[in-house]
């Protein structure tokens, strides 16, 4: 029965330091007090902080049914809810991390993507280049090509030319950019007669910024056509949210 509720206990006290630890790193990067790299090493042994908690309410469970006690109940279940709720996002991103390209740059055209021209400006020194590399080589699903190539290969229903999308250029243009405004992105700057749309996309947790660039162009005699690309700002891998940002977008136009 000690050992039950001693295992409730560190369960309830690791889960407050690991919330605390959490908030701490998501807080600290959204209001710019700390820089990304710091707030993710936080995070990172916030994590570790849940997963002892876990493991610490398992323990109790464990105990609770073998000797059919309730010793420690309210604070073995808090722990046991409140680790899993806590590991989630994390390990949620991880899973996503391990299943997607290493990329921070996706389009749907690689071999003529859609250029940044206000956002390219904005770019701060230690920001990624604004220029696409889709020669770079990357290994993905036991296999090693260029980015270009995964994104071809892995991701063809965001590469095809979306035939559905025939209209004029005015009309796609005018429909992207409304489509843009209800992603609740934030445009930075557009041009009917370039066809070209830039905005810029945060995440949920960190705040990470990300900027978007739309092409629409005349296809043919009659058509239009929309090509998108997102890219990180910062940092070399964006966990698939790039590729989930297109397929987003492509599902609402």
């Amino acid at each position: 029965m000690r050992f039950q509720l001693l295992a409730a206990q560190l369960a309830l006290a690791t889960l407050v330091l690991a919330a605390f630890s959490a908030f701490a790193a998501v807080g600290g990067t959204r209001l710019g007090l700390m820089p990304y790299a710091s707030g993710f090493s936080i995070m990172t042994a916030a994590v570790a902080l849940g997963l002892v908690a876990l493991a610490m309410a398992l323990i109790w469970l464990f105990s609770a049914l073998k000797n059919n006690l309730g010793a420690g109940k309210r604070a073995g279940l808090i722990g046991l809810l409140g680790s899993l709720l806590l590991l989630f996002p994390p390990l949620h991103t991880a899973y996503l991390g391990l299943t997607s390209p290493a990329i921070h740059d996706a389009t749907t055209n690689p071999e003529d993507p859609p250029q940044f021209v206000a956002l390219a400006r904005l770019r701060q020194p230690g920001m990624n280049p604004p220029a696409y590399d889709g020669n770079v080589q990357i290994t993905f699903q036991g296999e090693t090509n260029t980015a270009a190539y995964m994104l071809h290969t892995y991701y063809s229903a965001l590469t095809k030319p979306y035939a559905r999308l025939l209209t004029s250029k005015s009309k796609l243009f005018w429909h992207a950019f409304e489509t843009t405004k209800k992603m609740g992105w934030t445009i930075v700057d557009y041009s009917e007669k370039d066809g070209r749309i830039e905005a810029t996309d945060k995440s949920f947790w960190f705040g990470q910024t990300a900027d978007i660039v739309i092409r629409v162009q005349t296809a043919g005699d009659i058509g239009a056509r929309l090509d998108i690309r997102s890219q990180s700002e910062r940092g070399t891998r964006d966990f698939g949210s790039n590729i989930a940002r297109l397929t987003a977008y492509l599902k609402a136009l």
